[in-house]
């Protein structure tokens, strides 16, 4: 049998200039109300370039996202939420899939009623064989396996975290807003435990820089 490909992992999102991708307090969609018009169609057409967009629970919780490229013309991707323990509120916008195909993915010490509340809504519920979290390598060989090739994973900082932290990480952009937010709370773009040696820091090059609109857009690889 002919071994499938590694999926291609992109991994972005918006933040401010020192880093931070939320206030201390964590209020859902402030930092999103910087975004214009053409950032939201610039946004959404990534998405739609893209087979599956992933997120965290949290980002679900915090945001409540639709995650579809609504601003354009453009194939929805399916939307996959790492959510361990399958806390996800089940009037979620994503469990509304007329527009756009979801997937939770929970691990098999997920709370059972919690699973078959999801099985009742129209989302598939994929059931990791970890206990204590999603093993997201053994999501990604499912997706792959049914034919999806590419993944955006937009959020929130702990999720990035997990995709640099097994290396699975192809290309990286971040769009940076002229704020400064501080707080030494707050979340940022990949929070995590983090890297404690120097020469296991991810590195990085530079493919494009733009401005939009007051945002600077810089576009990375992921040096392997």
């Amino acid at each position: 049998m002919r071994k499938l490909r590694r999926m291609k992992v992109i991994v972005g999102g918006l933040m401010s200039v020192d880093g931070k991708i939320a206030p201390s307090n964590r209020v859902g969609k402030t930092f999103s109300k910087f975004m214009t018009f053409r950032h939201q169609k610039m946004l959404h057409r990534i998405r739609s370039q893209v087979d599956a967009v992933i997120v965290g629970v949290d980002t679900v919780i915090a945001d409540n996202p639709s995650l579809t490229v609504r601003e354009i013309k453009g194939r929805n991707p399916i939307r996959v939420v790492l959510d361990s323990h399958a806390r996800i509120p089940l009037d979620s916008k994503l469990l509304d899939t007329r527009e756009a195909r979801t997937m939770i993915a929970v691990t098999k010490n997920a709370p059972r009623d919690r699973v078959e509340s999801l099985e009742g809504k129209s989302v598939e519920v994929f059931v990791s064989t970890r206990s204590d979290r999603v093993d997201i390598k053994e999501l990604l060989r499912e997706l792959r396996n049914r034919g999806l090739a590419t993944v955006l994973v937009e959020g929130g900082g702990e999720t990035r975290w997990s995709f640099f932290k097994e290396r699975l990480v192809d290309e990286f952009f971040v769009w940076i807003m002229p704020r400064i937010w501080g707080g030494k709370d707050a979340p940022t773009m990949v929070d995590g435990e983090g890297f404690t040696k120097a020469e296991e820091a991810v590195s990085l090059k530079l493919k494009s820089m733009r401005i939009v609109d007051k945002m600077l857009i810089l576009w990375f690889s992921v040096k392997k």
